[in-house]
């Protein structure tokens, strides 16, 4: 019996078929290629439209660019574009150490009233509220932040409040009638008696709490030359440190007189060691214009060892410090 043989069949598409299958591959291929490049125009040209762009364009870094479209709202954004070339303020002025987002547009109209003023001094001079004008905008100090309550010509204390733990400063480091916060005493001792040790020095407590009444006498004898002269020199009452208890005016038996003290050398150990015991020198020289005072090398402030310490590494005052550390 003989095998039938099986023939293999072969199927071929059909020409016209297969034209089709190449066109519509081809032409699926355009397309898509089509689409893509649309696709990508339509997002080039949004992207030539947006603020991050523009910025770029008018010679912002990358850097500047998106921290301005970050802390900035929209109004400012086109304010910057406005101007229509790069302008310096802007990235200098966000780029400050002790930039707050909440002052950007008193920082700008500060800095253009006033171009000499170097940037960072601008920065410090706004968030301390100096840039108002002394005592034209005030309001109570919280007490609450106990011995970080700030007392100066925008922070004001009433005139009935005094603080609870005040004790008599000994008359071995203080002339007579001195009190001051326990913890004060108690810090000053201990700089006291390392002051001896180091320089063989007697440090002495000048003054220290004054109640609203005291210093209002005091203001009111600067008031017989001027005012401009009482507000250099001294607080109003209700504005004075030395009400708080927390602050002392300090010199030494060897240097009774405040212009002998500033140049003597317990003056400049305690410039550069006050702060391990919680003081910070309140008023420094070359800080009148944050501060509203004169350089006063005699008047310490107690606002605990870290804190005096942080302000002393960083070299700032303690306007500077609660304005940015603590009133964000």
């Amino acid at each position: 019996m003989t095998k039938r043989k099986h023939s293999k069949r072969r199927y071929r598409l059909n020409p016209q078929f297969t034209r089709f299958i190449i066109y519509f591959l081809v032409f699926l291929a355009l397309g898509i290629y089509g689409v893509t490049n649309i696709s990508k125009a339509v997002a080039d040209m949004k992207y030539k439209e947006s603020n991050e762009y523009k910025l770029l364009s008018l010679g912002y870094s990358e850097t500047d660019t998106k921290k301005l479209l970050e802390i900035l709202n929209s109004e400012d954004i086109q304010t910057i574009l406005d101007e229509g070339e790069y302008n310096e303020l802007y990235p200098q002025i966000i780029n400050q150490k002790y930039f707050l987002v909440k002052n950007y547009k008193d920082y700008v109209a500060y800095k253009v009233d006033n171009e000499d003023i170097p940037y960072e001094k601008v920065i410090a001079i706004v968030n301390v509220k100096a840039a108002n004008g002394w005592y034209s905008i005030t309001e109570n100090t919280n007490i609450a932040d106990g011995n970080l309550m700030i007392v100066n010509k925008f922070y004001s204390l009433s005139s009935s409040y005094s603080p609870e733990d005040l004790e008599n400063v000994s008359l071995q480091y203080a002339y007579a009638d001195n009190k001051a916060s326990a913890i004060v005493i108690q810090a000053f001792e201990q700089m006291y008696y390392d002051v001896l040790d180091n320089l063989n020095v007697h440090l002495m407590v000048n003054s220290s709490y004054r109640s609203y009444e005291d210093q209002e006498e005091i203001y009111n004898d600067y008031k017989n030359v001027s005012l401009k002269y009482a507000d250099s020199y001294a607080a109003r009452p209700g504005y004075s440190e030395h009400q708080t208890g927390l602050a002392l005016d300090i010199t030494s038996l060897e240097h009774k007189n405040q212009k002998e003290f500033t140049s003597s050398i317990e003056y400049e150990w305690l410039k550069n060691n006050a702060h391990k015991y919680g003081f910070i020198l309140r008023y420094p020289e070359g800080k009148e214009d944050i501060t509203g005072y004169n350089n006063e090398s005699w008047h310490f402030r107690y606002v605990g060892i870290d804190v005096a310490t942080q302000i002393f590494n960083e070299q700032i005052t303690f306007d500077e410090y609660y304005a940015y550390y603590l009133d964000k």
